[in-house]
């Protein structure tokens, strides 16, 4: 009895258990087709900013229409890609006007640099830059200081033997000259204005740093009218340019150009402790540059006129003792004896102003400012004395003015790395030197004087500095002391034998005084 009700009770549950699953069937069911229903009805919703992938159509960047929500981004490119033209245009002319040297001898000569431990960094090569299509080349004097040989590179790979045709060791400037031949002209640089550039003015530095030829490098101009005592002088002109275009060993005597092209100033020192870039470059302003270039091309030396005075800074204690409205001025410390200032009223103790109307409140500054002068030119001076300013006006006097000579003479100064020896000659037009380590050298023991200067010559470039007299009419000379007595004895024309660098004889006649 009992398994028989078992047997029925079995079924039905079965049943039930069927009927509760397929009711919670229909219940999911329901519901999944509830929330279908309701995402179908339901009016779309924005989750977030939608991302629109498409190509990039370069022409669109470059688009000069300046319309658009990216006219701005459009213009700043276009800004800087005409920027990119124009160093790249400005490089390609600099490099073909800046050429390596390379000086020959038993010598290493210095780049200049300025460190705490005052050390001095050597090179054996560095740069210059072509001035005049005839071959004349700036570059620095302790590049070429004591060299036997000195041979000039170009960036087209071409080169030149060269010589020196005038040095100034107080701005550490020096020209030399290549061997041309007839008609051949070499490309010279655009010279700029120095005294128009200002701090954050693009510039480029062209040279040979490192033994990399005809590097460019850019920056802008950071400072002006800096002093970095690098110059060993007693008296030495420095008003750098300073830069941070990249500037090494190798630059020395290259090129600091504007966005121009111009030549704006000779690369001449860093201030580093490494011996290399640290961002810091100097450069000597070409205003400077052409002034002393022009003189030892057309005189063989610098045509300096001289104050005559010891000077120091003014600092805001001196400043209040004297009065002064602010710390203004050049402070006089000594005036020498039988010189320009002390002829023209100038007093130890006065304070300078300004020079010819030009503000001057460094040593440096108004060292500069004369340097522009030649002897037995004016110039108008403002100075601050007991109180009150006044004004006063001195004629500059040159190294041959026995108060300025033995001014010279007391700091043991030899100017212009001249041999002791040169003497000039007037009526002629000429100066002579005997012949040096380097002339001995670059002449393979022939014998002579060495022009070193010509003034006023009526044979065209026939006589230049750097060539070698062997003989006066027929005779043999060995000294200047021979070719001055040949000279004084001449009533007319003489013939003059001649060598250039490379051995080439040629004879001249030169015209006798007043001819």
């Amino acid at each position: 009895m009992s398994e028989q009700l078992q047997s029925r009770r079995t079924p039905r549950l079965q049943n039930r258990q069927l009927r509760f699953l397929a009711g919670i069937g229909l219940v999911v069911v329901g519901l999944l087709c509830g929330i279908l229903i309701m995402l179908l009805v339901q009016e779309p919703r924005e989750l977030g900013p939608r991302t629109e992938f498409r190509l990039v159509d370069r022409a669109g960047i470059l688009d000069s229409t300046g319309s658009g929500p990216d006219s701005v981004q459009q213009r700043e490119l276009t800004g800087a890609l005409e920027l990119s033209k124009v160093f790249r245009n400005v490089a390609h002319r600099a490099v073909a006007s800046v050429v390596s040297i390379e000086a020959g001898g038993d010598w290493r000569p210095m780049f200049w640099r300025r460190s705490e431990g005052g050390e001095s960094f050597r090179e054996s090569a560095g740069s210059g830059v072509v001035i005049t299509p005839q071959g004349h080349i700036v570059t620095n004097y302790h590049l070429i200081r004591d060299a036997s040989t000195l041979r000039v590179v170009f960036e087209d790979k071409s080169e030149y033997e060269a010589y020196v045709v005038g040095v100034d060791q107080s701005t550490d400037l020096a020209v030399i000259r290549i061997e041309l031949e007839l008609d051949h002209e070499v490309p010279a640089i655009v010279l700029g204005d120095s005294d128009e550039i200002q701090p954050g003015d693009w510039v480029l530095a062209v040279g040979n740093p490192l033994q990399l030829t005809s590097t460019v490098t850019a920056g802008i101009v950071s400072a002006l009218g800096r002093a970095m005592q690098v110059i060993d002088e007693e008296i030495s002109v420095e008003d750098f340019i300073q830069t941070d275009a990249a500037i090494n060993p190798g630059n020395s005597g290259g090129a600091l150009v504007n966005l121009r092209g111009e030549l704006v100033g000779i690369n001449t020192a860093i201030a580093t402790n490494s011996g290399y870039y640290e961002g810091y470059g100097f450069a000597i302003p070409v205003n400077l540059v052409m002034r002393i270039a022009v003189d030892l091309i057309d005189y063989g030396e610098v045509q300096r006129g001289f104050m005559g005075v010891e000077l120091g800074n003014v600092d805001a204690q001196l400043a209040k003792s004297l009065s002064l409205d602010g710390v203004n001025g050049v402070f006089v410390h000594k005036v020498v004896s039988g010189g320009a200032a002390e002829r023209g009223g100038l007093r130890a103790g006065d304070v300078i102003l300004a020079l010819d109307g030009r503000r001057v409140n460094e040593t440096n500054k108004l060292q500069s400012a004369v340097a522009f002068y030649r002897p037995g030119e004016r110039v108008s001076l403002s100075i601050w004395r007991d109180g009150n300013a006044q004004e006063l006006e001195l004629e500059l006097l040159g190294k041959n003015n026995p108060g300025v000579a033995k001014w010279l003479s007391s700091l043991g100064r030899q100017w212009e790395g001249r041999a002791e020896t040169a003497l000039y000659f007037p009526e002629w037009g000429l100066g002579l030197r005997d012949m040096q380590v380097r002339d001995e050298a670059h002449f393979k023991g022939k014998s002579g004087v060495i022009i070193d200067r010509v003034t006023h010559s009526r044979t065209g470039d026939s006589l230049r500095a750097g060539l070698l007299i062997e003989r006066i009419n027929g005779k043999a000379v060995y000294s200047i002391q021979d070719a001055a007595a040949l000279l004084a004895d001449a009533t007319q024309d003489i013939s003059l034998s001649l060598l250039d660098l490379k051995q080439e004889p040629q004879e001249v006649r030169l015209s006798a005084p007043g001819r």
